[in-house]
């Protein structure tokens, strides 16, 4: 048994007791993200004893050394945040939407969570098992139909909804969340320029000569791109990683339903951010095509319903014609994104990247089908008229 299952199994007797399973008996089994996860190992687990219903655990290890740490405030706080939301934020939620009586179909699913740990490098956090509820993780190296993308921003919505809800009821404990969210990367811009250089090396391979000089040209000013990555909106929280990765879904009675994870990276931020991160990471060229404009207008039609429910007029919290500015404002935003993201989201898990604190090295080389993908981008952004 490894270090980080030790501490795991001496945490899961603590839950059991806690559940009153005073006789129990613990399995766990690590697994494999495939190359989807930087920055914990991964284990299911089953707290079991006779005559109860067995607790179906999936838990998080920290792996991140302490030279990934020490020189990056995104990563040296990753656990602390996803520990933030399911112990604070989360709870938060659940209240608003029992004071606002929202049914449980039209709640953001946020899956039930059993407690964390946070001594540095043992930081563990332990939530249920949604696959024994038959949900699964999502094939990244397919791109994702009309049926998945609706249903995720629709969850996309609610949680920015419920954000905006809890900053509405409270300002001042809606500041108070979103500054332990805060992170400083003020230090770090010379990394971030090269990470972006790297990016537009990267990702115009196999471009012809004229989209390339096309990007390079777009991208001269990184300033203006370090500024739209780090842009903070303190009315809305944004999940900060909202791509298929990071979301697990299941059918139940013909119904496709997703339940969004993974929230380390989120902070203060502007919502078509999270849009950008879901569309440039897990689409491809013919979907763009067909369902981009149509995806945006459904987006901002379920974060008005979402609204709605909490007793808010989406007019006076974010309305349409601010969140058209932003969509052209972010522009370049979902360019770079998919210059990065295609390759982190398609490769193989063997040259996954290690993270130590060097941002430059979360750059991987782009597959075949990752350049096929960022060529599309291209195309579009061309079609857009953009490049």
């Amino acid at each position: 048994m490894t270090t980080g299952e030790e501490h795991l199994k001496i945490f899961l007797q603590d839950i059991a007791k806690k559940e009153n399973y005073v006789q129990s008996k613990i399995d766990i089994i690590p697994i494999s993200s495939g190359g989807a996860n930087f920055t914990a190992d991964l284990y299911l687990a089953t707290i079991s004893e006779p005559l109860k219903p067995d607790i179906n655990i999936f838990a998080k290890a920290a792996t991140l050394n302490e030279d990934a740490r020490k020189n990056n405030d995104v990563l040296s706080r990753v656990y602390e945040k996803e520990a933030l939301f399911y112990s604070d934020l989360a709870v938060n939620f659940e209240r608003l939407y029992d004071k606002c009586h929202v049914p449980e179909e039209n709640r953001l699913y946020i899956p039930k969570y059993y407690g964390h740990l946070l001594i540095p490098y043992e930081e563990i956090l332990v939530l249920e098992n949604l696959d024994a509820k038959g949900f699964n993780c999502y094939d990244r190296m397919k791109t994702f139909n009309w049926d998945y993308a609706s249903t995720a921003v629709t969850e996309l919505a609610k949680f920015h909804a419920v954000g905006l809800a809890l900053r509405d009821e409270n300002p001042d404990e809606f500041t108070r969340i979103v500054n332990r969210f805060k992170f400083d990367i003020s230090d770090n811009h010379e990394q971030i320029h090269s990470y972006i250089k790297m990016a537009l090396e990267n990702g115009g391979k196999g471009l012809k000569y004229d989209y390339k000089e096309r990007l390079h040209k777009f991208f001269s000013s990184p300033e203006d791109l370090v500024k739209l990555m780090i842009m903070k909106d303190e009315k809305f929280l944004i999940h900060g990683d909202f791509r298929p990765s990071n979301l697990m879904h299941r059918r139940r009675n013909g119904k496709l339903e997703i339940v969004p994870l993974d929230y380390q990276t989120l902070r203060a931020g502007n919502p078509v951010a999270d849009l950008m991160h879901f569309v440039f990471s897990g689409s491809d060229e013919e979907f763009r095509r067909l369902h981009y404009h149509r995806l945006m207008d459904y987006y901002f039609t379920q974060l008005t319903l979402a609204l709605q429910q909490l007793h808010l007029d989406v007019e006076k919290v974010y309305p349409r014609e601010t969140f058209d500015a932003d969509l052209i404002k972010m522009r370049p935003l979902g360019l770079f994104l998919g210059l990065i993201m295609v390759g982190m989201v398609t490769v193989a898990p063997e040259e996954a990247p290690k993270l130590d604190g060097d941002i430059k090295k979360m750059q991987v080389n782009p597959n075949q089908t990752a350049l096929e993908r960022i060529s599309g981008i291209v195309k579009d952004y061309v079609r857009w008229g953009v490049l």
